[in-house]
């Protein structure tokens, strides 16, 4: 019989990313004892002020194999969600739209994961001024001021614990857990001793412009994109290294919104309902791996998830999936450890 009949698990945040890794848990070790801490939920945490649009963006020195794995694996989950019985109350809906370049560019590595992948013909690429190149794809988006609360909603039918705690130490759960996992976002940096944690501030406009019923993106300008969400629009953006400033800018909404109406005239008519600021939690790559720490001479098994960039949606449930089998590694070398002693 297995030491750790019913193991202990942290997860430290309650983002997008961890509370998909909390769900992906119990779904693969039914017998753990789960409890979330985090001191901000929905709908405050960065998670929010994403479009949570699946597209593989900001993502550093990731391994490529990682963001082909990762990203499959979350527009496939994706996908399941946008057409089970539950996708009314989840903010994940199918989008198809385009993005357009001003010269030719490469396919992008997942052209072969999302829906109808094909390069946009002269008479689309005739609609925006300029653009000499584009593609037009079908994803999905899960608006996370309504995915979250459903993640949250599932997690407590089973069981799961949620806690309104700020965690300043990993140790501080050591003791009280068999594995805590460091799912924290931008906070992860601090908890890991990794000084390579930044944020990518992202401010957009929040619209309403009901007949306006795909996405746009154009790469080649900063950030300029137009997404739809559940109710409304998002307009972008900015990707601004290094600055902590939670304050709209009146520089950046008039960049955001001046280079959004050159592509889409129409939305000179659309009404404004708020600026949005959120800081992307990024390093130079992911960072999903097991680490033991020690409290004084206890070992803390510990499974990192964090350092996602832009594209926490995009990923968040292949890196559960993998964070889930560390968790699962870490309880099988308790077990051995605990046996070696007998």
């Amino acid at each position: 019989m297995s030491s750790v009949v019913r193991p202990k698990i942290a997860i430290i945040g309650a983002g997008v990313v961890g509370l998909s890794t909390a769900l992906h848990l119990i779904q693969k070790v039914t017998s753990a004892v789960v409890h979330i801490f985090a001191d901000k939920f929905s709908p405050h945490t960065t998670s929010d002020v994403s479009a949570g649009f699946w597209q593989p963006y900001l993502l550093g020195d990731t391994p490529m194999e990682l963001q082909r794995k990762w990203s499959k694996d979350t527009y496939q989950h994706m996908m399941e969600v946008a057409h089970s019985p539950d996708a009314f109350e989840t903010g994940v809906q199918m989008l198809s739209g385009y993005t357009v370049f001003k010269d030719e560019v490469e396919d992008p590595f997942w052209k072969d994961t999302v829906l109808g992948f094909r390069h946009m013909t002269s008479q689309e690429l005739a609609q925006y001024s300029g653009q000499s190149h584009g593609w037009f794809f079908t994803t999905f988006g899960a608006e996370c001021r309504y995915y979250l609360p459903w993640l949250a909603k599932r997690l407590k039918a089973d069981g799961v614990k949620i806690f309104e705690r700020k965690i300043d130490s990993i140790k501080e759960l050591g003791s009280d857990y068999n594995v805590v996992v460091n799912c924290a976002g931008l906070g992860a940096g601090k908890l890991a001793g990794d000084q390579s944690v930044q944020p990518i501030r992202g401010q957009v406009i929040k619209v309403k412009a009901p007949w306006i019923k795909y996405y746009f993106n154009n790469e080649d300008l900063n950030d300029i994109y137009m997404l739809p969400v559940i109710d409304s629009l998002l307009l972008g953006g900015t990707h601004q290294v290094g600055s902590w400033d939670l304050n709209p800018s009146e520089e950046d909404r008039k960049q955001i919104w001046e280079g959004c109406c050159k592509f889409i005239p129409s939305l000179k008519n659309a009404k404004i309902e708020a600026d949005c600021v959120g800081l992307r939690p990024s390093r130079p790559s992911v960072r999903v791996e097991k680490e033991v720490l020690y409290s004084g001479s206890k070992p803390v098994m510990v499974v990192h998830n964090y350092g996602h960039g832009g594209a926490g949606v995009t990923l968040h449930w292949g890196c559960a999936k993998d964070a889930v089998s560390l968790i699962q590694e870490c309880l099988q070398e308790l077990d051995e450890s605990t046996a070696s002693k007998y």
